[in-house]
């Protein structure tokens, strides 16, 4: 179905993909893997021509992605979920959403209604139907740009980590419905760094270099052991720059919060949240997507004001980018200067920082991050996912928050990236408060103090990581797990 023939690609003459030579037959499964960086969404993006080869060819079904006349019939053969949920948001509800695509392809009244019925059941999403697609989280977002994509039917799916921000069970049902799919004669094409999601795949393409090679999916480990290496925690750059502790009384919640109130939009969030986060804690908070995570994220950071109650930081109001930071579950939305270093100064210009100062907070934030000094004069919107989101967390540690508050931080990341990512979370633990948001519950095992567990907008839980597991345990229990 797909044939790559001695596909190059450069990006500011680096190679990103060099002599790949790949056949994809039709009805396979097959995944790819790499570091971030490494070429996995070009190589998506060449498969259905929104790329092309600068040498080679790329043919779907005999026809050459370069020649426009074949465009259409291409893309409507291969549809590709990205990363970013945002980025494929056309309608203004999810039910508009969906019809977008259909619509184009011309397909019936009649036809799309019993498709939009479908794929909302399949996905387990049939209650956002009528739902604002901007008031949702992050992961239901990406269940509608999937329930999208497999309505329209094409011959082959492109997934270009595209469930990231699911909870364990979401994310496992999504790898079931592929696998169906992919029974009923779907082409598959997953692009993973879970080695977990590639169990069904018929064959595993490792990118690497600008290569692309087969490999053994048994021998895709977890997290490699790699030493931060860093030097000084984060209360040792603390005594470097000259800067006491601050006293504080941590953060103190009481709120309710009500997206649109008094419209048709009006959706509750979040309901009598009483919470007490306290100074140098690492407090975790989990729940399934759309339980209100991002929302308190978001109030906690002082970027929105709850409806009812109030938020306090140290007895006073958040004050975003100087008591408190927030690292967003998409922080590459948010930049805006053309290189990287630009946009870690940005903060630091304001905070009137000597550039000697500025300079040694750069160097300390990057080593945190693992980043190396190369990457200073790029865009960062030529960086992959994972890039843009260690770039964004060095932006907030070099500005010294007191309140760092993390919204799925390691999404879309590689194994070395997350373990880069956790350990400088370790490193400023104690002399910066976190609030650390992930679907991934052994990672916040591992860093956390205490959990918090939303559900449906209401405070299941709060208590140390050995109540929690009693929690967990009794539960279990009572449901008959």
């Amino acid at each position: 179905m797909i044939e790559l023939e001695d596909v190059h690609f450069y990006r500011q003459k680096k190679p990103i993909l060099e002599r790949v030579d790949l056949r994809i037959g039709k009805g396979e499964c097959i995944g790819i893997v790499g570091a971030n960086g490494s070429g996995k969404t070009t190589f998506a993006r060449l498969l259905n021509g929104l790329l092309l080869p600068q040498k080679g060819v790329v043919r779907v079904n005999g026809k050459p992605t370069s020649d426009s006349e074949n465009l259409l019939a291409i893309r409507r053969s291969i549809s590709i979920v990205f990363q970013n949920p945002d980025a494929q948001a056309i309608g203004e509800t999810v039910e508009e959403d969906i019809v977008f695509g259909l619509e184009n392809l011309r397909v019936p009244k009649p036809e799309i209604d019993r498709r939009i019925d479908k794929y909302l059941k399949i996905l387990r999403i049939t209650g956002l139907r009528d739902r604002n697609i901007s008031l949702l989280s992050g992961g239901q977002k990406q269940l509608v740009n999937l329930a999208a994509v497999m309505a329209m039917e094409p011959e082959c799916i492109v997934l270009d980590e595209p469930i990231s921000m699911l909870d364990s069970c979401s994310h496992k049902h999504v790898i079931k419905t592929l696998s169906g799919l992919n029974r009923a004669g779907t082409s598959i094409i997953l692009i993973t760094h879970d080695p977990g999601d590639l169990v069904d795949c018929s064959r595993v393409f490792a990118i690497s270099g600008g290569k692309i090679s087969q490999t053994d999916p048994g021998t895709l480990v977890a997290c490699e052991d790699v030493g931060s290496g860093f030097g000084y925690g984060f209360a040792g750059f603390l005594e470097v720059a000259g800067q006491s502790e601050p006293r504080s009384r941590g953060i103190k919640v009481n709120v309710s919060h009500v997206y649109e109130p008094g419209t048709g939009w009006a959706t509750a969030a979040l309901t009598h949240i009483n919470l007490t986060i306290e100074k140098g804690s690492v407090t975790g908070i989990v729940g399934g997507i759309g339980s209100g995570k991002s929302t308190l994220a978001s109030l906690i950071a002082g970027l929105d004001t709850p409806t009812a109650g109030s938020i306090s930081i140290d007895g006073g109001p958040p004050e975003p980018g100087k008591n408190v930071a927030i690292l967003f579950q998409q922080p590459e939305d948010f930049f805006f200067e053309k290189t990287v270093r630009k946009e870690m100064t940005f903060g630091l210009k304001r905070m009137d920082v000597s550039e000697g100062e500025m300079q040694s907070r750069m160097r300390f934030a990057m080593s945190q991050a693992g980043l190396y000094r190369t990457i200073l004069d790029r865009s960062p919107f030529h960086l992959s996912i994972g890039e843009q989101r260690l770039v964004a967390l060095a932006s907030i540690l070099a500005i010294y928050p007191e309140y760092i508050v993390l919204d799925e931080p390691t999404a879309s990341l590689d194994s070395k990236s997350r373990k880069r990512v956790l350990d400088s979370i370790r490193g400023v633990a104690g002399s910066a408060t976190i609030i650390y948001i992930s679907h991934h519950i052994r990672d916040v095992l591992d860093i956390s103090d205490r959990i918090a567990v939303l559900q449906r907008g209401n405070l299941a839980f709060t208590g140390t990581k050995s109540q929690y597991l009693k929690w967990v345990s009794g539960r279990h229990e009572s449901e008959g797990w």
